[in-house]
């Protein structure tokens, strides 16, 4: 689309051809920023829930719902967000002016009657400074000084163990912190009159929880009381660190997940595969398991009635990501059951649909059950899709809820059920129903709370499905039927006497995960340029049953990027009216980084150029280096055991399904984009990539950003996308 811009004929023979190319060169880079721009003006949907319900003159109900959005500030690039209100009367909605929050909240929460709310803040003067404050319905604040009571350390925000929980009463929250430790100090010091004697600590390693947990080593349970202002720290043995915190029903104590850190800790962000415990914890901080078996447990989340306890648990090691059970236990008996079981495949649940399994890195929401105590709402992968489903934890029965393009569960209340409607191509949307009584869950009537929204330039008949078995056997016979899934971004048909359009070929990273029909604002950015995209769920995605993602450990680099390939081929054919086969591009991160710079290497006649963001290149090299050492065995083909050193055999196998392996056929211009403060994919082996295609001659450049992983920073986030846009455009014919 953008290269027509630059067709202008006159200045040929108005400004000399060095000239000539420069203005050509700044007006390409000015229309791809004026693009990323126009797609930046969409906010992304950070959440949403249902502040209070209540009857009306009418016989209906008024519903209050609040969504947080978070933009991109491209002034001062950073994230602003903002809080807007919205009063659902039937169909009629009534909207309020949004009102921007506070940038130093790192955590909040409205207690259950909606009549206080607790803000848990960090001092802008002060960023070691934290205080709780609660605000009262009458705009009444009082405030906390945490520094100051000197109980813990800084308060856990993150996603993994933070928390912030009203006690039913009103009167306490629970929270999660990092232990206090006395302040280090030198051998030269002199020694504190009481208190533990800290000389010579200073430079002691602290192991922590990796990638974007940093610094977090042993946390707490934090009792905060509204009415003393007093905070009780609780620690559990020294091997287990608590996260998730829930108020045990009545309000007896405390239920929440503990993660094993022994021997060592490996990384926990993305990684719902790590050994963790069910516990409960009285108020005197005396602590009980009440889990069994060894597995991974995660989100807990207790019923209206308090009788009853849900859970997911997965097997701890093997993938990072897999198909879950999700558990109930009774209260107080503490009898568990498993509502629905790891599905190898698929089975089928009410009125004949298929159910794939429960899967996702966060859980089930934090209000899924309805009022009977007896059904909960959450939403999973099926395939490309993400259904609403309803479960029956007496009868363990699933209905599926009618819905087109992803629907994602964000929260329950009063039966009244809120999902996160979007689309590839559809910026996310809000929506409010009822669920109505059991039996008769798929009649829900589903109301829009937030407008519609569109992407300028780009319609809504933009986009396109396929799936396909590969016809090139597996290695194990057992997986050679798993079907491949593809969602295409683009227009179906050109307009006359429109140009052919190039096609980005972008897997999704993990490799367990999944490519959903759910908005992203980068693809957006590609397609408004005038790119069509193919995004290929490659055998070891999540939403195929447990044998999909069991399809691909030990045949990384071989399987995935066999499907990837395929399914760009497919695509061209499929679209062929619209595609030129001339212009295929590579874009990924991480896993995805993988597969382009492999797809690259062993198809160099395919593909035109590559984006790689934080690629994995070397995986012996990264086997001692990453904060997910498991992760370099497990998809090579072996187990992982803590103390295990990777023989040479194991490395040998290692290399042999690293992109390095195929560093001589590697002819195809590779951008790198690199976070050095990556703990995932430290950066080593993308710079080491980027400096042998140097030395063979191969055009390669490298951007080094200060940011992990994600690469998530607005400033990296645009610098990135806008120089991957530039890199594709100069090889374009």
């Amino acid at each position: 689309m953008f290269r027509v811009l630059f067709r202008v004929c006159f200045i040929r023979h108005a400004i000399p051809r060095l000239s000539q190319q420069r203005y050509l060169q700044t007006k390409m880079v000015d229309a791809v920023v004026e693009a990323y721009k126009s797609v930046a003006k969409i906010s992304d949907l950070k959440g949403a829930q249902i502040l209070s319900v209540s009857p009306n003159e009418s016989h209906g109900h008024d519903v209050a719902v609040q969504v947080t959005w978070s933009s991109r500030n491209l002034t001062s690039l950073e994230r602003t967000s903002t809080n807007s209100i919205y009063l659902v009367q039937g169909k009629n909605v009534i909207s309020f002016p949004p009102s921007p929050t506070a940038k130093n909240a790192i955590l909040s929460q409205h207690s259950p009657t909606g009549k206080r709310t607790a803000y848990i803040l960090t001092s802008e003067k002060d960023k070691e400074s934290e205080s709780i404050i609660i605000v009262e319905k009458d705009g009444s604040m009082v405030s906390f000084d945490l520094k100051a009571a000197e109980k813990h350390g800084k308060v856990y925000a993150d996603g993994e163990f933070s928390c912030l929980e009203w006690s039913s009463d009103e009167t306490k929250l629970i929270y999660i912190a990092e232990k206090k430790r006395p302040k280090p100090t030198s051998f030269i010091a002199q020694p504190k009159s009481t208190g533990e004697d800290t000389r010579g600590q200073e430079f002691q390693f602290l192991d922590d929880w990796g990638e974007q947990l940093e610094g977090k080593h042993k946390s707490v349970v934090c009792v905060f009381d509204t009415k003393s202002g007093e905070v009780q720290c609780h620690e559990l043995p020294d091997e287990l660190c608590p996260g998730q915190l829930v108020w045990a029903p009545k309000d007896e104590g405390i239920i929440g997940v503990a993660f094993v850190s022994t021997p060592y800790r490996l990384g926990l962000i993305y990684c719902p595969n790590r050994e963790s415990k069910l516990f409960h914890m009285d108020m005197e901080g005396n602590y009980s398991e009440i889990s069994k078996g060894f597995s991974n447990i995660r989100t807990p989340r207790v019923s209206p009635d308090g009788t009853k306890i849900a859970f997911l648990r997965s097997t701890v090691g093997g993938p990072h990501a897999k198909c879950a059970q999700l558990c109930l236990l009774s209260w107080p008996s503490k009898q568990e059951k498993v509502v629905i079981d790891v599905v190898p495949r698929q089975v089928l649940i009410e009125e004949g649909y298929s159910f794939k399994g429960v899967y996702g890195y966060s859980g089930i929401p934090r209000r899924c059950w309805l009022t009977d105590s007896k059904r909960l709402a959450f939403s999973t992968y099926h395939c490309d899709d993400i259904p609403p489903y309803i479960v029956n934890v007496d009868t363990c029965s699933i209905t599926v809820l009618p819905h087109l393009g992803s629907h994602s569960v964000v929260d329950v209340f009063d039966d009244w059920l809120l999902v996160n409607v979007s689309f590839i191509n559809r910026p996310n949307q809000i929506y409010l129903g009822y669920i109505p009584a059991e039996g008769q869950e798929r009649s829900i009537s589903l109301n829009e709370v937030t407008e519609r929204r569109e992407i300028e330039g780009i319609p809504i008949h933009y986009r396109g499905h396929f799936s396909f078995v590969n016809e090139t056997p597996h290695p194990d016979p057992k997986y050679s039927d798993i079907p491949i899934s593809a969602i295409y971004y683009g227009p179906t048909s050109l307009e006359e006497g429109e140009s052919k359009r190039p096609l980005i070929c972008w897997p999704h990273g993990g490799p367990h995960g999944t490519t959903t029909n759910s908005y992203n604002l980068l693809p957006a950015f590609f397609v408004k340029l005038g790119y069509s995209i193919v995004f290929a769920n490659y055998r070891g995605s999540l939403g195929f049953g447990e044998d999909g993602v069991n399809a691909l450990p030990g045949y990384c680099g071989t399987v995935d990027v066999s499907d990837v390939h395929k399914a760009t081929l497919l695509c061209l054919e499929r679209y062929k009216s619209v595609l030129d086969p001339n212009q295929i591009f590579l874009c990924g991160g991480s896993h995805g980084g993988y597969l382009v710079t492999h797809l690259a290497a062993q198809y160099p006649e395919t593909y035109k150029a590559v984006s790689a963001r934080n690629p994995v290149t070397d995986i012996p090299g990264m086997a001692n280096v990453t904060d997910i050492p498991d992760w370099t065995f497990v998809e090579t083909g072996y187990p992982f055991m803590h103390g295990k050193v990777p023989d040479a055999a194991v490395l040998g196998k290692m290399y042999e399904l690293s992109p390095t392996k195929h560093i001589e056929n590697l002819k195809t211009p590779v951008l790198f984009l690199i976070g050095k403060n990556d703990k995932r994919v430290p950066p080593a082996g993308g710079i080491f990539l980027h400096k042998m295609l140097l030395a063979r001659g191969v055009e390669t450049k490298l951007h080094l950003y200060d940011d992990c992983h994600p690469l998530s920073k607005v400033d990296v986030e645009l610098d990135g996308m806008i120089h991957t846009a530039l890199w594709f455009e100069k090889y374009r014919r």
